[in-house]
């Protein structure tokens, strides 16, 4: 039984844009992996590679679903290296979560780093600022079967069954430190947002203090991803 931390982050809002969406931006309901690992790179204070964690699990819950218009400003610069300036205004509807929480399960080491967070925890963009609401420990069960909701499962789950109620999706794994930022690896991911029962020996922890059940992904997995789609575009 994997033995580790329940870090809860809560937050006003929350958005994960959608890769393809263009003009009105639309969110995904649970947020990819490479927002979890820039959660986690941030309250480190540093750039966390995939390989330095083990394993890692997480829910994603919210209160509703609406949208505004945002002026977006974009910026341009003649070379990487130089100060970029501000080059056109455009006014556009983004969608986005209200009233999130997410729950991140890590092993232990990584649990001085939440307790003082050395840089702002992130939901999406610069404004969903997150704060840690709560750290406890946690023994997860491991089990081959059990009822998901907000999380993100692998193909490899998706597929291997019928009818599972989810939008499918080619996400990012993590993302280069560079500023053009290149995707470290690519897969498809399916987005659970309401209950269902599905087996997956090999994938599924259980929370039983919250009875919830959970995928985690293990570096094994991880690592394989990174190194068949390194670089593609999402």
């Amino acid at each position: 039984m994997p033995r580790g931390i329940r870090i809860d982050l809560i937050s006003y809002t929350a958005s994960f844009r959608v890769p393809w969406s263009v003009g009105h931006q639309l969110t995904l309901s649970v947020p990819p992996l490479s927002t979890i690992y820039g959660i986690i790179s941030s309250a480190a204070g540093r750039l966390v590679q995939p390989s330095e964690i083990e394993w890692l699990a997480f829910r994603f819950s919210h209160k509703g679903i609406t949208s505004d218009l945002e002026a977006i400003v974009t910026f341009d610069r003649a070379q990487i290296i130089s100060t970029p300036s501000p080059k056109t205004r455009n006014v556009i509807e983004r969608e986005f979560l209200f009233y999130p929480r997410l729950t991140l399960y890590l092993p232990p080491v990584w649990q001085t780093f939440f307790d003082r967070p050395r840089r702002a925890l992130l939901l999406g963009r610069t404004q969903d600022l997150a704060a840690v609401d709560h750290i406890s420990e946690v023994e997860l069960e491991e089990i081959s079967e059990g009822e998901v909701e907000g999380v993100l499962l692998p193909r490899e789950i998706v597929f291997s069954q019928q009818g599972v109620p989810c939008s499918i999706y080619s996400l990012p794994i993590a993302f280069t430190e560079d500023p053009n930022r290149h995707p470290l690896g690519v897969a498809i991911f399916g987005v659970v947002a309401r209950p269902f029962f599905i087996k997956a020996p090999g994938w599924l922890v259980k929370d039983n203090e919250r009875n919830w059940t959970i995928p985690i992904y293990r570096w094994e997995w991880i690592g394989d991803v990174i190194g068949r789609t390194a670089g593609q575009v999402v």
